[in-house]
């Protein structure tokens, strides 16, 4: 029997089992067939402009060649395309075709894509097969897709290819974050998550057809799930930046400025301040979308005066993307909060009992839009994912929060070692394995210090060997191009302070207080 205050919260949450009552392949069907007999625009790219029509033919090219090429349901590819239209048919196409895509940023360091696709297994890697490129060396074959369809038989004509009826477990996509082990860990995400996700989404922000949404997130980031998917599948308009302007605030204020029909733009509150910070004044009609590290209330109240709409949003890569949204309200404080369709959520303290309002403890969620679990990592999955007495399935967070009311929660910050650096999750046990991999560090801790802006990760190293000089056995440069070889820039240290010895605890640990002031 669950205690009474767990009733009260769990009463509260929305339903879990009310989850999207079509499939994923059904709903993004019929959305871009709406969409294209309406002859409207899909996708904006620079001068170019690809209508719905356009998109369905480029999706069914890539249909045709993901089949010619002997992929089937079940298998996975990992994406390594350019930001382009034909980046966003590719990821529909494998959706349309029951393939899972693995997110594989051209900006990351290759040693990290190898490592990505070793890992995960791929059964290809899908290219857009410009000549230029260096060569990675995947451990799979490569297949160069082509959405402007020239190899393909009836190339003006959409000629979809139906896969057999998908069940809701098949996976969608698998998003490799940060694993405390040193390599990156997989979390693998089905169909059904993503459709509860996104028609929970759809409902929460009001999206119709008059959504045009800038989408700057790497893919290789889930919240570009949100951007890429929710505005095709209300017949909306994308702007899709590209690969040298989406991390650049001064290039999105001018697109903002260029565009005033852009009405919707999702970024983490370090991107917010930096578009503040360009000067930008903002936007009329603007829904502005925030989330991936704590919002404070200054930032809050700067965006709240330069947009119409501020959603604070709070999910990890576990939950599909986000599983709370709320709506910041002027000259009040910022929380996280309100359930998305689909979803629930538990606040549990040490003893796994369920806390009062006012009580803290470790934030937990259950509903049809969880992660399956992480790829190959039974023993991480069966740590993170548990089923409690009530007989739901439960993710543990490690976030820890305070229950503020019902469904209303104030975050407190991490109970491990992960963190937060500009929207990306770390876990920097990743980066210290990394480091002690290399021949002339003994030991390494890493710590994120300062806030905001001037936050950056602090690399303690402890000296294997020295030079006869006496001055470090690395230098910063070689520390951070060794580094570089698999981890991408923003896990990097942006300081590298060598110790004689890394201080410890009574009990033998690294003794993280006292490494700031070592």
């Amino acid at each position: 029997m669950l205690a009474s205050n767990e009733q009260s919260e769990q009463s509260l949450a929305p339903d879990p089992m009310r989850s999207a009552s079509v499939h994923l392949t059904a709903m993004l069907e019929a959305a871009l067939i709406g969409a294209a007999e309406s002859g409207q625009v899909a996708i904006d790219f620079g001068e170019q402009s690809v209508s719905y029509r356009e998109l369905r033919v480029a999706v069914s090219r890539v249909q045709w060649q993901l089949n010619q090429a002997g992929l089937q349901p079940g298998n996975r590819v990992g994406i390594h395309l350019e930001r382009s239209p034909a980046l966003i048919a590719t990821l529909l196409a494998c959706l349309l075709s029951g393939i899972a895509f693995v997110p594989l940023d051209p900006l990351f360091p290759a040693g990290r894509l190898k490592d990505i696709a070793e890992e995960a297994q791929l059964d290809a890697v899908l290219e857009t097969g410009r000549e230029e490129a260096e060569p990675i060396g995947f451990c799979c074959p490569v297949l160069a897709v082509d959405a402007e369809g020239a190899r393909q038989p009836q190339a003006g004509k959409a000629v979809p290819i139906s896969p057999p009826s998908l069940p809701p477990e098949t996976t969608a996509y698998m998003m490799f974050t940060s694993g405390s082990t040193g390599k990156p860990k997989g979390v693998v995400i089905s169909h059904q998550a993503l459709a509860t996700f996104l028609c929970a989404a759809v409902e929460r922000l009001g999206l119709d057809d008059e959504c045009h949404w800038l989408l700057i997130t790497t893919i290789a980031f889930d919240i570009s799930m949100l951007e890429i998917f929710a505005p095709l599948l209300v017949g909306g308009r994308l702007r899709l930046t590209t690969s040298e302007e989406h991390k650049d605030p001064h290039a999105v204020a001018a697109i903002l400025t260029r565009y005033p029909s852009l009405n919707t733009l999702q970024a983490t509150p370090t991107f917010w301040r930096m578009l503040v910070n360009t000067g930008w004044q903002g936007q009329a009609g603007l829904r502005a979308l925030t989330g991936g590290e704590a919002l404070d209330s200054g930032l809050a109240q700067q965006l709240l005066s330069r947009c119409a709409v501020l959603w604070n949003c709070y999910g990890p890569t576990e939950a599909t993307v986000w599983s709370l949204m709320s709506q910041v309200q002027p000259d009040q404080p910022v929380t996280i909060g309100r359930s998305l369709t689909g979803y629930g959520h538990l606040v549990l303290d040490d003893n796994d009992q369920p806390v009062a309002v006012g009580q803290e403890g470790e934030l937990c969620i259950y509903g049809d839009a969880l992660s399956d679990g992480y790829w190959q990592r039974a023993d991480l999955t069966a740590r993170q994912f548990v089923t409690r007495g009530d007989g739901l399935r439960y993710y543990r967070t490690g976030d820890n929060v305070r229950r503020l009311a019902d469904d209303c929660y104030q975050y407190l910050g991490r109970l491990d070692g992960q963190v937060k650096l500009r929207g990306y999750r770390i876990e920097l046990g990743e980066i210290e394995a990394r480091l002690r991999g290399l021949e002339l560090v003994r030991d390494a801790a890493v710590t994120l210090e300062g806030e905001g802006e001037q936050a950056m990760l602090v690399a303690y190293l402890e000296q294997g060997e020295r030079s006869e000089t006496g001055s470090p056995a690395m230098t910063r440069l070689q520390l951070r191009k060794a580094l570089a070889a698999h981890l991408p820039g923003y896990m990097i240290p942006g300081r590298f302070v060598w110790l004689t010895r890394l201080p410890t605890t009574a009990s033998g640990k690294v003794d993280r207080k006292r490494l700031a002031v070592s």
